[in-house]
Order: structure tokens, then C-alpha cells, then sequence
């Protein structure tokens, strides 16, 4: 079997993020979930938080490893001897732009591949950054993130 790679900015992690992994990681020897991020831009949680965040959140998935970095997703994939590249798909706008990542990934790189895993219908409509704006304004986000993120955004809006 082969290993796999599901990048993300993941700030925070959501069911969304979970329904994609649990979709995916037996399709792997090893499942890394990678915490991209851009030290030009400043995320809600940091690199290090998101990663404890995520750890937590997939604690039950053996193969599922988070880690975080800041390179290019494709040469992170090579240096871990990821052949596929697992992305989730919300809807026909996320299709679109997975589509062309997938292209200039497999331009590239030729032997590292794109899967992408359509949501559920449960999860479908969820982004990081909606929870980010309903947790703000102190409305509960316990339906579509794990107890421990919910609690960490609480924490991080209430010492604004």
C-alpha cells in the first residue's frame, strides 16, 4: 500500500476535515495530515496549536500522523514518499479549484497523484472560516468541530 498526504491550513479543524480523513486514511499504509502554513499570514491558532488540536482530534485513526510545514505541499508529499495527495470537495467551486491544483501538482511531480473525496452531506457546508466567525460572535460550533477545538475556540474568543 501506498502513503498519503491531506494538507490544510486546518485553523481549526472541523468535522468537515474528519469526514474527508475518515473517508480516506485506509487507503494508506500511513495517512500524514499536514499543517501547511504561511508565515506571511497570521492563522487564529498557530502552527503548534493547530497541530496539538489535530493530534488530539484523530487520536483513534492509527495510521493518521499530523505534522506541520511550510513548504510547497508537492515536495513535502515527495520527502515523505507520499504518492497520493488526498483533497476534500465541498462543491462544484472546490472542484473547480481542486482540479487546477491537481494539474500544476501532477506538472510538478508525475508520480505523486490527486484523490479527491466528495464531503457528506453532513458536513458539506462547513469551513474553518464560518466556525471561526460563529465561535467569535459566541454562538456553539460543538455540531461541526471535536469537543477539544470547540473548547479552544471558546478559550481564544473570550480573551479578546
Amino acid at each position: 500500500m501506498e502513503n498519503g498526504l491531506y494538507a490544510g491550513s486546518f485553523d481549526p479543524i472541523t468535522l468537515g476535515h474528519i469526514d474527508i480523513i475518515k473517508q480516506s486514511h485506509h487507503l494508506f499504509n500511513k495517512l500524514y495530515v499536514v499543517i501547511s502554513y504561511n508565515s506571511n499570514k497570521s492563522g487564529l491558532f498557530t502552527p503548534a496549536e493547530r497541530a496539538t488540536l489535530a493530534k488530539t482530534a484523530l487520536k483513534d485513526y492509527y495510521n493518521v500522523e499530523v505534522i506541520t510545514s511550510d513548504a510547497l505541499t508537492i515536495k513535502t508529499a515527495q520527502e515523505l514518499q507520499a504518492n497520493f495527495l488526498v483533497r476534500g470537495v465541498r462543491g462544484s467551486s472546490d472542484l473547480d479549484m481542486e482540479m487546477a491544483m491537481a494539474n500544476l501538482n501532477h506538472a510538478m511531480a508525475e508520480a505523486v497523484h490527486t484523490i479527491l473525496i466528495p464531503a457528506t452531506g453532513e458536513t458539506q457546508a462547513i469551513s474553518s472560516s464560518m466556525i471561526k466567525e460563529i465561535a467569535k460572535v459566541g454562538g456553539d460550533v460543538s455540531k461541526f468541530v471535536p469537543m477539544n477545538v470547540a473548547e479552544a475556540l471558546h478559550s481564544k474568543f473570550s480573551e479578546e
